[in-house]
Parts: C-alpha cells; structure tokens; sequence
C-alpha cells in the first residue's frame, strides 16, 4: 500500500499545486464574468449575457474544485480506508450539474425573448470589450489543461474542458454583435442557442467521466497489469483481475495461481512481491491485493504428492521443513531424511517432541515409510558478525580442488571468511545456459564436497549456479 512518507508528500505536494491552478483560474474567471455581465446588462444582448451567465459557472466551478481538493487530500482513515480521492470525481459531477442549470437558464431567456421580444444595443466599446475576454479565456484553457495532464488531475481537466468552451462561446457571441451592429438582431437568438447547446454538450461529457469512476468503472489496463505480474518469479496463471478507482489512484485485486507444492511462507512472499511492483511500476496504482491459489495437477507423482504433504504436516505443527530426500531401498520401501526447523527458544527437549510427533504423523499418513530420520536446527535470530580474516586456507590451494571439477573461467567468484570460529566459503559457478539443473547441481555438489574433504576442512559451504553470460 502506498503509505510510505515520500508518497504521501508527493500526493500532498499535487493537490497543493492543483488547488493553486484553481485559485489563479478564479481569479481570470472573476474578472472576465464581471466584464461579461456588466456588457450584457448594459447593452440588452442575450448572447453576451448568456456569455456572463457562462463565465459565472466557470467561477462557481473553480470554488466547487477548490472544496473537493480540500477534502480528496486527505489520508485514508477508518471511515474512508480508500481515501477521498472519490470527492475529486463528486467535485466535476457537481460542475457539470451546475453547466446543465446554466443552460436551462440561458434556454428559458431564449424563448422569452423570441416569445416577447426586445431591443439590443451594440457600439464600438462593446465589441472591444467583449474581444479582450478572448485571449485570457485561451491562456486559462491553455495553463489549466497543461497543469490537469501533469498532475494527472481529474478535477482540472474537468474545469479546462469547461473553461475551453468559453472559446466558442465568445467566438460565437462576438460574430452575433458584429451581426447585431450589422442590424441582424435575430443573430442574438440564434448564437445564444449555440451557446447552450455548448454548454450542455460539455456538461454531459464531465458527467459521463466522472460517473465512469464512481461507478467502478476498470481503472487499469487488464494487459498491463498481467504483463507486471508474470515478471514475478514463481506465477503460474493470473486471472479474475479487476480495478477501480480513478487515474490518480486506483486499486487492483487479482488472483494468482502457483504450485500446489509450495509452501505457505514461499507463496505469500510471491504475492507480497507481485503487490509490489504493481504499485511501483503502475503509477495509477494505490495498492493491490493478491488473492492465491493452487494450480491443479491431474496427476502429480508419488514424491511430489508425499513432499507436498510433508511440507504441510510441519508448517502445521508450526515448524519448518527443508533438504528433504526420499529413497527407496530394494524392498521399494520408503525412507525419508529432512532437516525440520524450529522459531524461537526452545529446548532440545521441547524441539525433540515435536519432531517425535510429526514423526508419528508421517508414519501413519504413509505406512511405506520404514525409515524417517529427522536433523533439528534453529533458525537463527540475530545476525551474526564475521571474524577476522586470519588463518583462512591459501586461495591458490582452494582453487586447485575447485578446479579439479570445474575449470577455472567457471569459477566467477570465491569468498572465504570465518564465523564463529567456522570456516565459511561462498563459491560462484557459471555453466552452460542449457545444461539440465541436475547435471549442475550434481557438480556443484562434487565442488562442495571437495571443499568439505580439505585441510582445514570448510564446515558451510554455498555454491551459487548461473548461466554464462
């Protein structure tokens, strides 16, 4: 989830930035509405009026804005554990709402005054007047609609889009005075109808966008996130994706299908790294919730039906299980060596009675096994410093039993180094990007048990394979 403090004060620094845009939009706004109106009143054109009419729900528009922001800035809490982001969509529902009021209004002036009709009167002052509200309305189009696409924000693309239609309205409302000036003065009706039908032709647009995020509509590209999430190591199959939301921040659930023998632990790891990188490759992307699954297999083998089972069985009884091996003797019976681990202090009494009663578990849930034999370890709690780098064998010496097995251009990386007093060695081995896993390990394992045979000898010994190149 994107809680952490850069997020939260980028997400904060966005909406101070949107809420600026808003305030120096209001004020072009204010300024250009007064104009209008006063033009309007003065001269008795409809058109122009209608045009002030406009102007004012582009400044009631802003403020609307202004409030939403406020209250979409705020961070997820109990009542609202999504966050208010949705109020920024509440607040472009509100303006288009508003738009449509402002057309029936200018509509009902319209045919009152066909029905009534009336005298207008234009000069050069007011064609003058009305031509200065042209380029200030360009500039806040232009600003507005550069700021709502850098900062992904819904509520500012909403009022440019709104602001924009001011263009044609004053366009239009300064061809109808020149007509007016012309002696056309049926040119005043015909451009006020213009003017709301712009304006209610916009107003739906901003109501179908921000009825589209309200109602849950998919907010992320189904494709992208599928791409993000078979990056991860370990998916098998993605499906049932969904997302809602809005662009600025959406959530995502989806479940996952892995293998039906991995442990619990390994298949919460995958799901918290999927989460991960769908919040931090997807930028719309809030947080995401991963659901998991196994995949079915219509017929798994003896040892992957047993390992699985094993795994289970143990992580039940609250231990962990690994190196497991599985034999069979020349009777076809079973026998079984495992290493089980053990969270927390616990005595080697304690641990020995668990270990007995998985034991006794296995046993009865497969009676082929005739032998069981159990290694008991602890998982270390602290982290564990290194010793000083005295008395470690020669490297010279190290590397000639290594390439006894292996050449030495495979040998990428050798680290010796003591803890505890134990010699420690870490060996990196390239090999062939073809080669079978178990042709690999099988010399990785010569390597180790070359190293554990030398003077003195190596107790912990990590070889690490990689593909060459």
């Amino acid at each position: 989830m994107k809680h952490n403090l850069s997020e939260l004060q980028e997400r904060e620094q966005r909406y101070a930035e949107v809420q600026k845009v808003l305030l120096r939009v209001l004020f072009a706004n204010l300024a250009v509405t007064i104009l209008k109106i006063a033009v309007g009143i003065f001269t008795g054109v409809l058109a122009v009026a209608a045009d002030g009419v406009h102007s004012l729900v582009d400044s009631s528009s802003n403020l609307i804005g202004m409030a939403a922001i406020r209250l979409a800035r705020r961070p997820a809490d109990e009542r609202h554990p999504y966050g208010y982001q949705r109020f920024e969509s509440l607040g472009a529902l509100a303006i288009g709402l508003m738009m449509l009021l402002a057309a029936w209004e200018i509509g009902s002036q319209i045919v009152s005054r066909y029905l009534e009709g009336g005298t207008v009167e234009v000069n050069t002052v007011t064609l003058v007047l009305i031509g200065l509200t042209f380029p200030v309305n360009v500039v806040v189009v232009l600003l507005e609609k550069r700021a709502g696409t850098r900062l992904n924000s819904e509520i500012l693309l909403a009022d440019a889009r709104h602001t924009q239609t001011d263009l044609y309205v004053t366009g239009s409302v300064f061809v109808s005075l020149v007509g007016i000036w012309l002696g056309w003065a049926w040119l005043d009706l015909v451009v006020a109808a213009v003017v709301v039908l712009l304006i209610a032709r916009s107003a739906v647009q901003i109501l179908m966008d921000a009825s589209l995020w309200l109602t849950d509509r998919r907010a992320v590209d189904t494709d992208r996130i599928t791409e993000v999430v078979y990056t991860v190591p370990g998916v098998q199959f993605v499906h049932n994706i969904r997302s809602r939301g809005n662009p600025e921040a959406a959530f995502v659930d989806l479940h996952v299908k892995v293998s039906p023998g991995m442990s619990t632990a390994r298949a919460h790891a995958i799901a918290t790294e999927v989460e991960r990188r769908l919040v931090s490759q997807i930028d719309s992307v809030r947080e995401a919730l991963v659901h998991m699954e196994p995949t079915k297999k219509e017929q798994p083998t003896l040892w992957e039906r047993m390992s699985e089972d094993l795994l289970r069985q143990a992580e039940g009884m609250g231990m962990g299980m690994h190196e497991l091996h599985i034999h069979t003797n020349e009777n076809g019976e079973l026998i079984v060596e495992l290493h089980l681990e053990f969270t927390g202090e616990v005595t080697l009494a304690e641990a020995h009675a668990q270990a007995d009663a998985f034991e006794t578990q296995v046993r009865r849930s497969w009676p082929d096994v005739t032998s069981l034999v159990t290694h008991l370890e602890p998982l270390a709690q602290h982290f564990i410093g290194l010793d000083a780098d005295e008395d470690l064998p020669p490297r010279e010496d190290v590397m000639a039993l290594v390439t006894k097995i292996v050449s030495a251009e495979q040998v990428k990386e050798l680290r010796m180094y003591r803890v505890g007093g134990h010699l420690h060695a870490n060996i990196v081995l390239t090999f062939p990007g073809e080669m079978l896993l178990s042709e690999v390990h099988h010399q990785a394992e010569e390597v180790e048990i070359a190293l554990r045979g030398c003077q003195p000898p190596v107790e912990h010994v990590i070889v690490h394979m990689e593909p060459e190149g």
